[in-house]
Protein backbone atom coordinates (compact mmCIF):
# COMPACT_ATOMS: atom_id res chain seq x y z
CA UNK A 1 0.00 0.00 0.00
CA UNK A 2 1.39 3.26 -0.65
CA UNK A 3 2.66 5.35 2.39
CA UNK A 4 0.28 8.62 3.03
CA UNK A 5 1.84 11.60 1.12
CA UNK A 6 -0.78 14.46 0.86
CA UNK A 7 -1.72 16.69 3.73
CA UNK A 8 -5.23 16.53 4.18
CA UNK A 9 -4.27 12.85 5.63
CA UNK A 10 -4.26 13.28 9.32
CA UNK A 11 -4.43 9.68 11.87
CA UNK A 12 -6.57 8.68 15.45
CA UNK A 13 -6.52 6.86 17.83
CA UNK A 14 -8.14 4.01 19.80
CA UNK A 15 -8.29 3.71 23.11
CA UNK A 16 -10.48 2.71 27.04
CA UNK A 17 -11.88 2.57 31.98
CA UNK A 18 -13.06 0.79 34.55
CA UNK A 19 -16.36 0.21 37.31
CA UNK A 20 -15.79 -2.61 39.63
CA UNK A 21 -12.87 -5.13 38.77
CA UNK A 22 -15.12 -8.56 39.54
CA UNK A 23 -14.71 -11.08 36.64
CA UNK A 24 -17.62 -11.78 35.35
CA UNK A 25 -18.50 -15.14 33.18
CA UNK A 26 -22.18 -14.84 32.59
CA UNK A 27 -23.25 -11.63 30.03
CA UNK A 28 -25.06 -9.18 31.97
CA UNK A 29 -27.62 -7.51 29.53
CA UNK A 30 -27.56 -3.61 29.70
CA UNK A 31 -29.96 -1.06 28.18
CA UNK A 32 -30.45 -0.84 23.96
CA UNK A 33 -27.31 1.70 23.57
CA UNK A 34 -28.26 4.69 21.79
CA UNK A 35 -26.66 4.96 18.07
CA UNK A 36 -23.58 6.36 17.71
CA UNK A 37 -24.48 9.57 15.59
CA UNK A 38 -22.07 12.69 14.72
CA UNK A 39 -21.07 14.58 18.41
CA UNK A 40 -20.64 18.59 18.11
CA UNK A 41 -20.68 19.36 21.94
CA UNK A 42 -23.87 20.67 23.63
CA UNK A 43 -25.51 22.08 21.17
CA UNK A 44 -25.51 25.39 23.32
CA UNK A 45 -22.52 26.96 22.42
CA UNK A 46 -21.47 28.47 18.94
CA UNK A 47 -18.84 26.54 17.22
CA UNK A 48 -15.31 28.30 18.29
CA UNK A 49 -12.84 29.58 16.28
CA UNK A 50 -10.08 30.11 18.74
CA UNK A 51 -9.36 28.63 21.95
CA UNK A 52 -6.13 28.74 24.45
CA UNK A 53 -5.03 25.44 23.39
CA UNK A 54 -6.72 23.42 20.08
CA UNK A 55 -6.40 19.11 20.44
CA UNK A 56 -6.47 17.70 16.53
CA UNK A 57 -8.34 14.09 16.82
CA UNK A 58 -10.63 12.77 18.84
CA UNK A 59 -9.65 9.85 19.18
CA UNK A 60 -9.35 8.51 22.93
CA UNK A 61 -5.69 9.92 23.72
CA UNK A 62 -7.08 13.37 22.03
CA UNK A 63 -10.23 13.43 24.04
CA UNK A 64 -8.37 12.82 27.33
CA UNK A 65 -5.86 15.11 26.99
CA UNK A 66 -8.41 17.66 26.45
CA UNK A 67 -9.74 16.68 29.56
CA UNK A 68 -7.19 17.22 31.63
CA UNK A 69 -6.43 20.77 30.04
CA UNK A 70 -9.91 21.91 30.55
CA UNK A 71 -9.81 20.98 34.15
CA UNK A 72 -6.45 22.70 34.14
CA UNK A 73 -8.51 26.32 33.51
CA UNK A 74 -7.42 26.23 29.77
CA UNK A 75 -9.89 26.65 27.26
CA UNK A 76 -10.02 23.60 24.66
CA UNK A 77 -11.21 23.31 21.35
CA UNK A 78 -11.01 19.52 20.04
CA UNK A 79 -11.33 19.21 15.78
CA UNK A 80 -12.22 15.81 14.83
CA UNK A 81 -12.16 14.89 10.97
CA UNK A 82 -15.24 12.10 11.26
CA UNK A 83 -18.74 12.44 11.80
CA UNK A 84 -17.95 10.45 14.77
CA UNK A 85 -15.59 11.17 17.75
CA UNK A 86 -13.56 8.01 19.37
CA UNK A 87 -11.33 7.15 16.37
CA UNK A 88 -10.18 3.72 17.04
CA UNK A 89 -12.77 3.34 20.09
CA UNK A 90 -15.74 4.49 17.54
CA UNK A 91 -18.94 2.39 18.04
CA UNK A 92 -21.34 3.03 15.50
CA UNK A 93 -24.59 1.27 13.27
CA UNK A 94 -23.48 -1.33 10.89
CA UNK A 95 -25.81 0.78 8.29
CA UNK A 96 -27.46 0.60 5.82
CA UNK A 97 -27.73 -3.43 6.07
CA UNK A 98 -27.54 -3.66 9.21
CA UNK A 99 -28.83 -0.75 11.46
CA UNK A 100 -29.99 -2.09 14.59
CA UNK A 101 -26.28 -3.89 14.78
CA UNK A 102 -24.29 -1.79 16.87
CA UNK A 103 -20.01 -2.63 16.28
CA UNK A 104 -16.85 -1.71 17.63
CA UNK A 105 -15.05 -0.74 14.36
CA UNK A 106 -11.74 -1.25 15.41
CA UNK A 107 -10.53 -1.05 19.44
CA UNK A 108 -12.57 -3.75 21.96
CA UNK A 109 -10.57 -3.95 25.21
CA UNK A 110 -9.53 -1.85 27.78
CA UNK A 111 -5.92 -2.95 28.97
CA UNK A 112 -3.19 -0.87 29.31
CA UNK A 113 -5.89 1.75 30.26
CA UNK A 114 -6.37 -0.13 33.32
CA UNK A 115 -3.24 0.58 34.72
CA UNK A 116 -3.44 4.15 34.31
CA UNK A 117 -5.39 6.56 37.18
CA UNK A 118 -7.04 8.44 34.79
CA UNK A 119 -11.12 6.94 35.51
CA UNK A 120 -9.87 8.32 38.82
CA UNK A 121 -8.49 11.57 38.13
CA UNK A 122 -11.45 12.66 35.53
CA UNK A 123 -14.42 11.14 37.21
CA UNK A 124 -15.03 9.23 34.33
CA UNK A 125 -17.27 6.58 36.70
CA UNK A 126 -18.07 8.01 39.45
CA UNK A 127 -19.91 11.38 37.26
CA UNK A 128 -19.45 10.99 33.57
CA UNK A 129 -21.61 7.32 33.51
CA UNK A 130 -18.42 4.99 32.16
CA UNK A 131 -18.74 1.16 32.60
CA UNK A 132 -16.53 -1.36 32.26
CA UNK A 133 -16.75 -5.07 32.95
CA UNK A 134 -13.44 -7.43 33.62
CA UNK A 135 -13.85 -10.58 31.34
CA UNK A 136 -11.83 -13.07 32.78
CA UNK A 137 -10.57 -15.22 31.08
CA UNK A 138 -10.18 -12.56 28.67
CA UNK A 139 -8.65 -15.19 26.36
CA UNK A 140 -9.00 -18.70 25.28
CA UNK A 141 -7.07 -20.88 22.96
CA UNK A 142 -8.91 -23.88 21.06
CA UNK A 143 -7.81 -27.26 20.37
CA UNK A 144 -7.46 -27.29 16.35
CA UNK A 145 -7.62 -31.44 16.68
CA UNK A 146 -9.68 -31.72 19.39
CA UNK A 147 -12.43 -30.45 22.19
CA UNK A 148 -10.25 -29.38 24.39
CA UNK A 149 -9.39 -25.82 25.35
CA UNK A 150 -6.93 -23.33 27.35
CA UNK A 151 -8.06 -20.28 29.20
CA UNK A 152 -5.34 -17.78 30.21
CA UNK A 153 -7.51 -16.15 33.41
CA UNK A 154 -6.22 -12.68 35.52
CA UNK A 155 -5.36 -15.37 38.11
CA UNK A 156 -1.85 -16.90 37.00
CA UNK A 157 -2.41 -20.25 39.03
CA UNK A 158 -5.91 -20.55 37.77
CA UNK A 159 -3.95 -20.51 34.40
CA UNK A 160 -1.17 -22.91 35.75
CA UNK A 161 -3.76 -25.30 36.21
CA UNK A 162 -5.16 -24.96 32.76
CA UNK A 163 -1.89 -25.95 31.57
CA UNK A 164 -1.25 -28.72 34.05
CA UNK A 165 -3.99 -30.52 32.17
CA UNK A 166 -1.85 -30.74 28.94
CA UNK A 167 1.68 -31.10 31.02
CA UNK A 168 2.88 -30.19 34.55
CA UNK A 169 6.24 -28.85 33.46
CA UNK A 170 4.48 -26.39 31.44
CA UNK A 171 2.49 -25.40 34.56
CA UNK A 172 5.69 -24.50 36.65
CA UNK A 173 7.76 -23.07 33.41
CA UNK A 174 3.94 -20.37 33.52
CA UNK A 175 4.47 -19.08 37.50
CA UNK A 176 7.55 -18.75 36.90
CA UNK A 177 7.44 -16.52 33.36
CA UNK A 178 4.48 -15.09 35.01
CA UNK A 179 6.51 -13.93 38.46
CA UNK A 180 9.04 -12.57 35.94
CA UNK A 181 6.62 -10.27 33.53
CA UNK A 182 4.68 -8.79 36.44
CA UNK A 183 8.47 -7.99 37.76
CA UNK A 184 8.87 -6.31 34.68
CA UNK A 185 5.59 -4.09 35.02
CA UNK A 186 6.41 -3.03 38.36
CA UNK A 187 9.72 -1.85 37.77
CA UNK A 188 8.61 0.14 34.72
CA UNK A 189 5.13 1.43 35.53
CA UNK A 190 6.27 4.79 36.88
CA UNK A 191 7.91 5.24 33.70
CA UNK A 192 4.57 5.03 31.69
CA UNK A 193 3.15 7.67 34.10
CA UNK A 194 5.40 10.61 32.59
CA UNK A 195 7.30 12.60 30.58
CA UNK A 196 9.70 9.62 29.46
CA UNK A 197 12.61 13.16 28.67
CA UNK A 198 11.82 14.27 31.93
CA UNK A 199 10.81 11.56 34.66
CA UNK A 200 12.02 13.61 37.31
CA UNK A 201 13.74 12.11 40.33
CA UNK A 202 10.25 10.94 42.84
CA UNK A 203 9.91 8.79 39.34
CA UNK A 204 13.78 7.48 38.94
CA UNK A 205 13.76 6.71 42.73
CA UNK A 206 10.57 4.56 42.41
CA UNK A 207 12.12 2.84 39.65
CA UNK A 208 15.65 2.10 41.51
CA UNK A 209 13.90 1.22 44.52
CA UNK A 210 11.79 -1.51 42.66
CA UNK A 211 14.72 -2.80 40.81
CA UNK A 212 17.15 -3.28 43.96
CA UNK A 213 14.16 -4.69 45.44
CA UNK A 214 14.08 -7.62 43.17
CA UNK A 215 17.98 -8.21 42.34
CA UNK A 216 17.36 -11.78 42.00
CA UNK A 217 15.36 -11.34 38.47
CA UNK A 218 17.50 -8.95 36.49
CA UNK A 219 19.17 -12.03 34.83
CA UNK A 220 16.10 -14.03 34.03
CA UNK A 221 14.40 -10.70 33.00
CA UNK A 222 17.46 -9.76 30.96
CA UNK A 223 17.77 -12.93 29.25
CA UNK A 224 13.59 -12.84 28.54
CA UNK A 225 13.53 -9.32 26.70
CA UNK A 226 16.52 -10.19 24.70
CA UNK A 227 15.31 -13.12 23.92
CA UNK A 228 13.39 -13.82 20.68
CA UNK A 229 9.54 -14.32 21.12
CA UNK A 230 9.36 -17.58 19.41
CA UNK A 231 12.65 -18.74 21.21
CA UNK A 232 11.06 -18.05 24.98
CA UNK A 233 8.14 -19.67 24.33
CA UNK A 234 9.79 -22.76 22.62
CA UNK A 235 12.18 -22.89 25.72
CA UNK A 236 9.29 -22.02 28.25
CA UNK A 237 6.54 -24.44 27.26
CA UNK A 238 6.89 -28.10 25.54
CA UNK A 239 3.28 -29.40 24.92
CA UNK A 240 1.65 -27.54 21.50
CA UNK A 241 -1.26 -26.52 23.33
CA UNK A 242 0.63 -24.35 25.93
CA UNK A 243 2.56 -22.81 22.97
CA UNK A 244 -0.12 -22.02 21.03
CA UNK A 245 -2.07 -18.75 22.49
CA UNK A 246 0.74 -16.35 22.13
CA UNK A 247 2.21 -15.57 19.10
CA UNK A 248 -1.30 -15.10 17.62
CA UNK A 249 -2.43 -12.57 20.29
CA UNK A 250 0.89 -10.20 19.99
CA UNK A 251 2.35 -10.01 16.59
CA UNK A 252 4.38 -7.04 17.57
CA UNK A 253 7.60 -8.00 15.58
CA UNK A 254 9.27 -10.76 13.96
CA UNK A 255 8.93 -13.89 16.36
CA UNK A 256 12.53 -14.63 15.21
CA UNK A 257 14.35 -11.78 15.91
CA UNK A 258 16.19 -10.55 18.98
CA UNK A 259 14.40 -8.36 21.65
CA UNK A 260 10.92 -9.36 20.23
CA UNK A 261 10.09 -11.72 23.70
CA UNK A 262 9.30 -7.91 24.96
CA UNK A 263 5.94 -8.15 24.02
CA UNK A 264 5.08 -10.74 26.89
CA UNK A 265 5.16 -7.89 29.22
CA UNK A 266 1.26 -7.47 27.84
CA UNK A 267 0.02 -10.70 29.87
CA UNK A 268 1.64 -9.28 33.05
CA UNK A 269 -0.88 -6.46 32.25
CA UNK A 270 -3.32 -8.65 32.08
CA UNK A 271 -2.58 -10.69 35.26
CA UNK A 272 -2.41 -7.28 37.64
CA UNK A 273 -5.14 -5.10 36.20
CA UNK A 274 -7.46 -7.78 33.96
CA UNK A 275 -9.12 -7.06 31.08
CA UNK A 276 -12.41 -4.95 30.82
CA UNK A 277 -15.10 -3.89 27.70
CA UNK A 278 -17.61 -0.85 28.09
CA UNK A 279 -20.91 -1.33 28.52
CA UNK A 280 -22.61 0.36 25.48
CA UNK A 281 -19.65 -0.68 23.32
CA UNK A 282 -16.23 0.82 23.27
CA UNK A 283 -17.35 4.28 21.90
CA UNK A 284 -18.85 4.91 25.55
CA UNK A 285 -15.58 5.52 26.59
CA UNK A 286 -15.23 8.84 24.36
CA UNK A 287 -18.71 9.86 25.11
CA UNK A 288 -17.67 9.83 28.85
CA UNK A 289 -15.11 11.63 28.21
CA UNK A 290 -16.96 14.43 25.91
CA UNK A 291 -18.98 14.85 28.65
CA UNK A 292 -16.01 15.31 30.99
CA UNK A 293 -14.70 18.09 28.37
CA UNK A 294 -17.81 19.51 28.30
CA UNK A 295 -18.20 19.96 31.81
CA UNK A 296 -15.28 22.10 32.13
CA UNK A 297 -15.74 24.46 29.08
CA UNK A 298 -14.08 22.47 26.49
CA UNK A 299 -16.14 21.64 22.88
CA UNK A 300 -15.34 19.32 20.07
CA UNK A 301 -16.28 19.70 16.85
CA UNK A 302 -16.22 16.78 13.99
CA UNK A 303 -16.17 16.77 10.38
CA UNK A 304 -13.84 19.09 10.97
CA UNK A 305 -10.74 17.96 9.27
CA UNK A 306 -7.33 19.85 9.75
CA UNK A 307 -5.25 20.48 6.83
CA UNK A 308 -2.18 21.92 8.06
CA UNK A 309 -0.65 23.92 10.99
CA UNK A 310 -0.70 27.64 11.02
CA UNK A 311 2.45 29.06 11.44
CA UNK A 312 3.40 32.71 12.50
CA UNK A 313 6.09 34.53 14.03
CA UNK A 314 8.32 30.94 14.52
CA UNK A 315 5.33 29.15 16.36
CA UNK A 316 2.43 27.08 15.67
CA UNK A 317 -0.71 30.06 16.07
CA UNK A 318 -3.22 27.14 14.92
CA UNK A 319 -5.30 25.22 12.64
CA UNK A 320 -6.42 25.19 8.85
CA UNK A 321 -9.28 23.14 8.26
CA UNK A 322 -9.99 21.64 4.42
CA UNK A 323 -13.14 23.85 4.19
CA UNK A 324 -10.53 26.47 4.53
CA UNK A 325 -11.54 27.96 7.95
CA UNK A 326 -8.87 29.05 10.11
CA UNK A 327 -8.43 28.11 14.06
CA UNK A 328 -6.57 30.38 16.29
CA UNK A 329 -4.82 28.37 18.89
CA UNK A 330 -3.83 31.22 21.69
CA UNK A 331 -0.88 29.06 23.60
CA UNK A 332 -0.78 25.91 21.84
CA UNK A 333 -1.82 22.84 19.75
CA UNK A 334 -1.86 19.72 20.36
CA UNK A 335 -2.26 16.68 17.94
CA UNK A 336 -3.10 13.40 19.02
CA UNK A 337 -2.95 11.28 15.73
CA UNK A 338 0.16 9.57 13.94
CA UNK A 339 3.48 12.17 14.31
CA UNK A 340 4.67 10.94 11.10
CA UNK A 341 1.38 12.98 9.51
CA UNK A 342 1.82 15.62 11.63
CA UNK A 343 5.80 16.24 11.14
CA UNK A 344 5.76 16.02 7.41
CA UNK A 345 2.20 16.66 6.20
CA UNK A 346 1.31 19.29 8.14
CA UNK A 347 3.88 21.72 9.24
CA UNK A 348 4.79 23.67 6.83
CA UNK A 349 8.02 22.92 4.94
CA UNK A 350 11.23 23.92 5.98
CA UNK A 351 9.70 24.24 9.96
CA UNK A 352 11.82 21.73 11.44
CA UNK A 353 15.77 21.65 10.82
CA UNK A 354 16.86 19.74 8.27
CA UNK A 355 18.27 17.01 10.38
CA UNK A 356 15.22 16.77 12.39
CA UNK A 357 12.78 16.96 9.27
CA UNK A 358 14.72 13.99 8.11
CA UNK A 359 14.75 12.02 11.19
CA UNK A 360 10.84 12.34 11.43
CA UNK A 361 10.49 11.33 7.64
CA UNK A 362 11.97 7.67 8.58
CA UNK A 363 9.22 7.12 11.27
CA UNK A 364 8.77 3.72 10.53
CA UNK A 365 5.03 2.78 10.01
CA UNK A 366 5.52 0.55 7.59
CA UNK A 367 8.63 -1.85 8.17
CA UNK A 368 7.61 -4.99 9.83
CA UNK A 369 6.23 -6.79 6.61
CA UNK A 370 3.06 -7.35 8.45
CA UNK A 371 0.32 -5.20 9.03
CA UNK A 372 -3.72 -5.30 10.51
CA UNK A 373 -6.70 -7.07 9.58
CA UNK A 374 -10.41 -6.46 11.37
CA UNK A 375 -13.99 -7.51 10.42
CA UNK A 376 -17.05 -7.03 11.88
CA UNK A 377 -20.41 -9.16 10.92
CA UNK A 378 -23.45 -9.04 11.48
CA UNK A 379 -25.55 -12.30 12.46
CA UNK A 380 -29.61 -13.10 12.09
CA UNK A 381 -29.30 -15.27 14.87
CA UNK A 382 -26.94 -16.95 17.96
CA UNK A 383 -23.77 -18.43 16.91
CA UNK A 384 -21.71 -20.86 19.31
CA UNK A 385 -18.96 -22.73 19.34
CA UNK A 386 -20.51 -26.35 20.53
CA UNK A 387 -17.83 -28.71 20.11
CA UNK A 388 -15.53 -26.87 22.60
CA UNK A 389 -18.34 -25.75 24.53
CA UNK A 390 -19.40 -29.35 25.45
CA UNK A 391 -15.69 -30.27 26.91
CA UNK A 392 -15.74 -26.85 29.10
CA UNK A 393 -19.38 -27.75 30.52
CA UNK A 394 -17.74 -30.99 31.55
CA UNK A 395 -15.00 -29.09 33.15
CA UNK A 396 -16.23 -25.92 34.65
CA UNK A 397 -18.73 -24.59 32.58
CA UNK A 398 -16.93 -21.02 31.02
CA UNK A 399 -19.13 -19.53 28.02
CA UNK A 400 -16.94 -19.37 25.46
CA UNK A 401 -19.04 -17.12 23.46
CA UNK A 402 -17.85 -14.11 26.04
CA UNK A 403 -13.92 -14.23 25.52
CA UNK A 404 -11.46 -13.98 22.29
CA UNK A 405 -11.17 -16.95 21.45
CA UNK A 406 -8.21 -18.33 19.07
CA UNK A 407 -7.16 -21.51 17.75
CA UNK A 408 -4.05 -21.11 15.34
CA UNK A 409 -1.46 -23.23 16.27
CA UNK A 410 2.89 -21.46 17.47
CA UNK A 411 3.83 -23.15 14.22
CA UNK A 412 0.90 -21.63 11.86
CA UNK A 413 1.74 -17.95 13.67
CA UNK A 414 5.27 -18.37 12.43
CA UNK A 415 3.92 -19.52 9.53
CA UNK A 416 1.77 -17.01 8.61
CA UNK A 417 4.44 -14.31 9.59
CA UNK A 418 7.01 -15.08 6.79
CA UNK A 419 4.48 -15.27 4.29
CA UNK A 420 3.48 -11.92 5.11
CA UNK A 421 6.99 -11.00 4.32
CA UNK A 422 7.11 -12.39 1.18
CA UNK A 423 3.96 -10.59 0.72
CA UNK A 424 1.72 -13.77 0.59
CA UNK A 425 -1.83 -14.26 2.01
CA UNK A 426 -1.12 -17.04 4.56
CA UNK A 427 -3.80 -19.95 3.91
CA UNK A 428 -4.29 -19.84 7.60
CA UNK A 429 -5.33 -16.42 9.06
CA UNK A 430 -4.49 -16.52 12.97
CA UNK A 431 -6.30 -13.76 15.02
CA UNK A 432 -8.40 -13.36 17.73
CA UNK A 433 -12.49 -13.60 17.53
CA UNK A 434 -15.08 -12.34 20.25
CA UNK A 435 -18.66 -12.56 19.99
CA UNK A 436 -19.41 -8.84 21.19
CA UNK A 437 -23.26 -9.21 21.99
CA UNK A 438 -22.20 -11.84 24.19
CA UNK A 439 -20.59 -9.06 26.14
CA UNK A 440 -23.57 -6.37 25.69
CA UNK A 441 -26.75 -7.91 24.30
CA UNK A 442 -28.02 -4.39 23.45
CA UNK A 443 -26.15 -4.21 20.52
CA UNK A 444 -27.96 -6.26 18.32
CA UNK A 445 -32.10 -6.70 18.10
CA UNK A 446 -33.05 -9.50 20.55
CA UNK A 447 -31.66 -13.48 19.59
CA UNK A 448 -29.17 -11.58 17.19
CA UNK A 449 -25.17 -11.62 17.28
CA UNK A 450 -22.27 -9.39 16.52
CA UNK A 451 -18.86 -10.92 15.37
CA UNK A 452 -15.50 -9.26 15.72
CA UNK A 453 -12.15 -10.65 14.64
CA UNK A 454 -8.68 -8.71 14.46
CA UNK A 455 -5.61 -10.35 12.87
CA UNK A 456 -2.37 -8.92 13.34
CA UNK A 457 -0.92 -11.28 10.64
CA UNK A 458 -1.49 -10.34 6.95
CA UNK A 459 0.71 -8.72 4.52
CA UNK A 460 1.19 -5.24 4.35
CA UNK A 461 2.18 -4.98 0.67
CA UNK A 462 0.35 -8.10 -0.64
CA UNK A 463 1.54 -9.37 -4.18
CA UNK A 464 -2.04 -9.75 -5.52
CA UNK A 465 -3.21 -6.22 -4.77
CA UNK A 466 -5.76 -5.26 -1.49
CA UNK A 467 -8.33 -5.36 -3.55
CA UNK A 468 -8.07 -9.11 -3.93
CA UNK A 469 -6.03 -9.96 -0.90
CA UNK A 470 -9.27 -8.38 1.11
CA UNK A 471 -11.66 -10.61 -0.38
CA UNK A 472 -9.41 -13.60 -0.08
CA UNK A 473 -8.58 -13.21 4.10
CA UNK A 474 -11.81 -12.51 4.68
CA UNK A 475 -13.22 -15.88 3.16
CA UNK A 476 -10.53 -17.67 4.61
CA UNK A 477 -11.20 -15.93 7.83
CA UNK A 478 -14.96 -17.09 7.89
CA UNK A 479 -14.11 -20.20 6.41
CA UNK A 480 -11.57 -20.90 9.07
CA UNK A 481 -14.13 -19.95 12.07
CA UNK A 482 -17.11 -22.10 10.48
CA UNK A 483 -14.53 -25.23 11.36
CA UNK A 484 -15.61 -23.99 15.30
CA UNK A 485 -17.96 -21.25 15.13
CA UNK A 486 -21.42 -22.92 14.76
CA UNK A 487 -23.33 -20.27 12.65
CA UNK A 488 -21.32 -17.90 11.22
CA UNK A 489 -21.54 -18.46 7.36
CA UNK A 490 -25.47 -19.21 7.63
CA UNK A 491 -26.49 -16.36 10.12
CA UNK A 492 -24.75 -13.64 8.23
CA UNK A 493 -26.24 -10.24 7.36
CA UNK A 494 -23.81 -8.41 6.70
CA UNK A 495 -20.12 -7.75 6.67
CA UNK A 496 -17.29 -5.23 7.46
CA UNK A 497 -13.36 -5.85 6.62
CA UNK A 498 -11.06 -2.94 7.22
CA UNK A 499 -7.79 -3.96 5.50
CA UNK A 500 -4.64 -1.63 5.82
CA UNK A 501 -5.83 0.78 3.06
CA UNK A 502 -9.80 1.30 4.80
CA UNK A 503 -7.98 1.46 8.28
CA UNK A 504 -5.79 4.39 6.41
CA UNK A 505 -9.30 5.91 5.32
CA UNK A 506 -11.58 5.81 7.78
CA UNK A 507 -9.12 6.22 10.82
CA UNK A 508 -6.85 8.94 8.74
CA UNK A 509 -4.01 6.33 10.14
CA UNK A 510 -0.87 6.97 7.71
CA UNK A 511 -0.18 3.02 6.48
CA UNK A 512 -2.86 1.90 7.71
CA UNK A 513 -0.72 1.57 11.15
CA UNK A 514 -3.10 1.44 14.33
CA UNK A 515 0.38 1.59 16.44
CA UNK A 516 1.42 4.94 14.70
CA UNK A 517 5.07 3.71 14.99
CA UNK A 518 5.72 0.51 14.47
CA UNK A 519 6.03 -1.22 17.66
CA UNK A 520 9.96 -1.78 17.74
CA UNK A 521 11.39 -2.07 21.46
CA UNK A 522 13.48 0.80 19.93
CA UNK A 523 10.54 2.89 19.37
CA UNK A 524 9.44 2.89 22.69
CA UNK A 525 10.62 5.33 25.73
CA UNK A 526 12.93 8.04 24.51
CA UNK A 527 12.85 6.54 20.88
CA UNK A 528 8.89 6.94 19.95
CA UNK A 529 8.27 8.50 18.54
CA UNK A 530 11.92 9.21 17.02
CA UNK A 531 14.93 10.99 19.14
CA UNK A 532 14.28 14.46 19.15
CA UNK A 533 10.46 14.02 19.80
CA UNK A 534 9.84 11.83 22.61
CA UNK A 535 8.78 14.61 25.02
CA UNK A 536 5.42 15.65 23.91
CA UNK A 537 6.64 19.06 23.53
CA UNK A 538 8.38 19.54 20.19
CA UNK A 539 11.23 21.83 18.79
CA UNK A 540 8.46 24.16 17.00
CA UNK A 541 7.06 26.46 19.84
CA UNK A 542 3.15 26.07 20.19
CA UNK A 543 3.31 22.55 19.29
CA UNK A 544 2.73 19.09 21.26
CA UNK A 545 1.88 15.87 19.92
CA UNK A 546 0.26 12.86 21.47
CA UNK A 547 -1.96 9.92 20.75
CA UNK A 548 -0.69 6.07 20.33
CA UNK A 549 2.62 7.28 18.33
CA UNK A 550 4.07 8.80 21.66
CA UNK A 551 5.07 7.39 24.97
CA UNK A 552 4.35 4.99 26.61
CA UNK A 553 1.88 2.66 24.43
CA UNK A 554 -0.02 2.26 21.39
CA UNK A 555 -3.85 0.72 22.04
CA UNK A 556 -6.74 1.95 24.83
CA UNK A 557 -4.35 3.23 27.10
CA UNK A 558 -4.57 6.77 27.17
CA UNK A 559 -1.63 7.64 29.33
CA UNK A 560 0.01 9.81 26.20
CA UNK A 561 -2.57 12.06 26.29
CA UNK A 562 -2.47 12.35 30.07
CA UNK A 563 1.25 13.00 29.84
CA UNK A 564 1.06 15.45 26.96
CA UNK A 565 -1.49 17.29 28.73
CA UNK A 566 0.47 17.57 31.85
CA UNK A 567 3.63 18.63 29.61
CA UNK A 568 1.75 21.42 28.26
CA UNK A 569 0.03 22.41 31.56
CA UNK A 570 3.42 22.72 32.70
CA UNK A 571 5.01 24.71 29.72
CA UNK A 572 1.59 27.13 30.56
CA UNK A 573 2.86 27.79 33.67
CA UNK A 574 6.15 28.24 33.13
CA UNK A 575 5.24 30.57 30.56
Amino acid sequence: MPALRRKQRLALVFGVAETAPQAITQPVASTRVEEMQETKGSGAQAPKTSADVIVAGAGHNGLVAACYLARGGLDVLVVEAHGTPGGMTATNPMAPEAPDHLINEASIHASLFRMSPIDAELELTSRFGLRQRVIDPCHVHLNRDGDESLALWRDPMKTAEEMRYFSPNDAKAWIELANLIDTAVKIGLPIAMTNITRPGWGVVSKVLLAALGKLRYWGPMFSMMTNTFAGLIEETFEHPMNRAPFATALPFMDFKSDLSAFAMVYLAVLQRYGIAMFEGGTGAFPKALIRCLEASGGQVRTNAPVKDLIVSGGRVSGVRLHSGEELTARKAVLTAFSPKSVLNHLLPAGTLPDKLQKRAARIPTSNRGIADYKLNIALRGKVHFTRHQAWRNKRDGLDLRLPTTQWATHEEAIQAFDDCVRGEVPQMIPGLAQITTAFDPSMAPPGHDTFWFWGGLVPFNPRIGWDKARDLITERVIKDTAKYLDGIEELEIARRPLAPPDIEKRFWAIDGSVYHVDPYITRFGAGRPAIGFAGYKTPVPGLFLSGSGTHPSAGICGLPGRNAAQTLLAEVKRG
